[in-house]
C-alpha cells in the first residue's frame, strides 16, 4: 500500500516539473510586437511626400496628369506594409484624377489623413493639394 502512494507523489511531481519548465520555455519565447504603434503614420506619409516633391517628381507627375506614375512613386517610397489611397484637387477644390491612386485600399487598425500643397513650375504656377490617407 505504501508503494502506491509513492507511485502517485513521483507522478504529481513530475507533472509539476513538467508545467514549471512549460511555463519557463513559455516566457522565453519573443512575443509579437506591433510594431504599427511605433510607428507614426502622418509623419512618414509626410515624409514620404516631401522627399517625392524635393525633386519635383511630385508637381511633373501631377501637371501630367500620370496618375499610374504617381501612383508607382508612393508606393515605391512608402514600406509595404503601409495601404495608401491619394487624391489630388486643383486650386479650386475639385478633384482632378480620373481614376484611383491606391495600392489596394486601406487597411490596418489605424487610418491617417494629410494634406501636402503642391506647386509646379510652370508659366501659371498652379497649386494643387494631395490629399494622403494611409493605413497601417
Amino acid at each position: 500500500m505504501t508503494r502506491r502512494g509513492v507511485v502517485h507523489t513521483l507522478d504529481s511531481f513530475f507533472a509539476a516539473i513538467i508545467i514549471v519548465t512549460a511555463l519557463l520555455y513559455a516566457s522565453q519565447i519573443p512575443r509579437e510586437r506591433d510594431y504599427l504603434e511605433d510607428e507614426n503614420l502622418d509623419a512618414l506619409g509626410m515624409q514620404t511626400l516631401v522627399r517625392l516633391d524635393g525633386d519635383g517628381v511630385l508637381g511633373r507627375l501631377v501637371d501630367d496628369n500620370d496618375w499610374d506614375g504617381l501612383e508607382r512613386a508612393i508606393r515605391v517610397a512608402l514600406p509595404t506594409w503601409v495601404s495608401f489611397n491619394a487624391t489630388v484637387f486643383d486650386e479650386q477644390g475639385a478633384i482632378i484624377n480620373n481614376h484611383s491612386i491606391s495600392n489596394g485600399g486601406l487597411l490596418g487598425r489605424r487610418v491617417e489623413s494629410l494634406e501636402y500643397p503642391i506647386s509646379v513650375e510652370s508659366g501659371s504656377c498652379p497649386i494643387y493639394r494631395l490629399r494622403l490617407q494611409i493605413g497601417g
